[in-house]
């Protein structure tokens, strides 16, 4: 009687293997745009930037302008000032 091999395949890897490409100084671009959205800013996608957080928010003109926030506060910032 010939041998059967059953289940032997090679399982599927599930893990993400760019987990640290959804998060950003170790929060979740999730959470982040939660936050943001409690604070009545609506993003349409957020990455760090130089430090801190670069969001693209609806400028209401059919495009979308880049808002800067500070990556411990998420509170507004501008690039480049002390």
């Amino acid at each position: 009687m010939p041998a059967r091999i059953t289940g032997m395949g090679a399982a599927p890897a599930f893990a993400n293997e760019s987990d640290d490409e959804d998060t950003i100084h170790g929060r979740s671009k999730f959470a982040i745009e939660t936050a943001l959205r409690d604070r009545g800013v609506q993003t349409t996608g957020v990455e760090e930037w130089s430090g801190l957080i670069r969001a693209w928010v609806p400028n209401g003109h059919g495009g979308t302008s880049m808002l800067f926030f500070d990556a411990d506060t998420l509170q507004p910032v501008t690039p480049g000032r002390s």
